[in-house]
């Protein structure tokens, strides 16, 4: 480990040791029922027993759990820990695009302060994202561990038709070298290729080192939302995905493009409740027919971004009323965006998923956006690394879940969407040692998760306060 990293570890627990939490409330992340009383233990970074009144080696140092409740870390299934331009963002992206590393790492160490101990970053510049990632999985930085997916492919970049409806005759150089830097030879060529050179094109992408893959199931935009992969190109990528024993996935924002991924055996549906419509009924029941797990923007739907979404429809229906009638279907659709139409069907989606019973991950879209010298105002919380996974997790029990259900979703479940439910998500024996101690029940009060008192990754207890190391685009920490 360098030096930084380890100044971020309790000096005492530095090398692998034997921890042993005494007399805890385990909420396993399974599902099943609290139980009080117990001890884990804690060896090789891996939890080695848990049960009541267990035995351990005299070596072991103590960790006092009374009153406290042990969870698996949670796991964020769709963040992006880069800058990556924006036409909106330009500036930004021009005096942050060589330092990428550090800011993926200080969002890494954002998450990872919240109880984040995984995370999937879903689109974002690649190199930097795959060093940062190895430089956390061997222990020379810390971090939450990171998944990474790169490009989402079909796209062109942040300022092409597909993402940003930018066209090519009205790019700049920098905007072209942009779209090149994302797109890393996946772009929007992949939709003309036929299924033999699309599989080639993946596969080699696949050797690059990617942890799963994204494809645009359409465009990033819901109007026009436009199908991107034919069915045969969409069962390739998902074949090589699997072939690879990686997950495949999909941004969708229409019915029959999300059907369509659907049915080519995708594994996850990045913020499913994000359509242009409200779900018809047999798609609901496709969904849940194979499986496929909601990866879902709760905190865009609830809490205070709902209280607003709420206020700003009142006034925009009061405001339409004294408006002469529309004239064209361009100004219908103004009229629709000032109410807001999008984030109501959005809502309705969301809670006619949970409500249906479909397999949900919190996947926040929490991502850097502006630079702090460049905001007009400060950034909203719900999208905050870290902060944005919190509030996701209490969204999903105003959405209709249990506390239990919302924790299982942001365990589990996210382990699952990540591919490694082998090694992480639970707290059972066998299982990576990524451990939160809260200071309240969460079962009684979801909010209680906010009050993590000490952490543990992969068996090592993580400073919380020297957390994050760097304060690029951290403006204030109200922790």
């Amino acid at each position: 480990m360098s030096g930084a990293a380890l100044g971020l570890l309790r000096p005492d627990i530095v090398a692998a040791e034997t921890i042993w939490i005494r007399d805890v409330t385990v909420i396993d992340g399974t599902g099943a029922a609290a139980k009080a009383g117990q001890d884990v233990l804690v060896a090789d970074g891996k939890v080695a027993a848990v049960g009541a009144k267990l035995k351990a080696p005299a070596s072991a140092r103590q960790v006092d759990g009374r009153g406290r409740y042990l969870l698996p870390g949670f796991i964020d299934s769709n963040v992006h820990a880069t800058v990556y331009g924006n036409p909106a963002r330009r500036d930004t992206s021009s005096r942050y695009a060589d330092r990428n590393e550090e800011l993926a790492l200080e969002f890494s160490q954002r998450q990872l302060r919240a109880g984040v101990t995984t995370m999937r970053d879903s689109y974002g510049v690649l190199p930097p994202l795959l060093a940062v990632r190895d430089r956390i999985a061997s222990g020379q930085a810390i971090g939450a561990r990171m998944l990474v997916a790169g490009n989402i492919l079909g796209w062109g970049g942040p300022f092409s038709l597909t993402y940003s409806l930018t066209g090519d005759r009205d790019l700049t150089l920098f905007q072209e070298q942009w779209n090149d830097l994302l797109a890393q030879g996946m772009g929007e060529e992949l939709m003309d290729m036929t299924p033999e050179q699309l599989r080639a094109a993946v596969s080699a992408y696949l050797d690059r080192g990617v942890d799963f893959l994204k494809y645009g199931g359409t465009s990033h935009f819901m109007m026009p939302s436009l199908i991107g992969f034919s069915p045969r190109q969409q069962a390739v990528i998902v074949a090589e995905a699997h072939k690879r024993g990686k997950m495949a996935e999909t941004h969708a924002t229409s019915s029959e493009g999300l059907r369509l991924a659907v049915e080519a055996g995708i594994d996850l549906i990045q913020h499913p409740e994000i359509l242009s419509r409200d779900y018809p009924d047999d798609l609901i029941a496709l969904i849940l027919s194979k499986g496929t797990l909601c990866a879902m923007r709760s905190n865009m739907v609830t809490g205070a971004v709902r209280q607003k979404q709420i206020a700003r429809r009142a006034k925009a229906v009061a405001d339409i009323a004294q408006m002469p009638p529309a004239l064209t279907s361009t100004e219908l659709r103004r009229r629709a965006a000032m109410r807001g139409d999008d984030a109501e069907i959005e809502r309705r989606n969301a809670e006619r998923l949970v409500a249906a019973g479909c397999p949900v991950t919190i996947a926040t879209d929490n991502y850097l956006g502006d630079a702090p010298e460049f905001r007009r105002s400060p950034k909203s919380p719900e999208q905050e690394p870290g902060e944005g996974s919190l509030l996701a997790i209490e969204g999903l029990v105003e959405l209709g879940m249990t506390p239990m259900q919302a924790i299982v979703a942001a365990t589990r479940n996210g382990a699952r969407a990540a591919g490694r439910l082998q090694d992480l998500g639970t707290v059972e024996p066998g299982k990576i040692a990524d451990l939160l101690l809260l200071d309240a029940d969460p079962l009684a009060d979801i909010h209680n998760i906010r009050g993590l008192g000490r952490l543990f990754v992969a068996g090592k207890e993580v400073d919380l306060q020297a957390l994050p190391q760097t304060h690029l685009f951290v403006v204030a920490d109200k922790r």
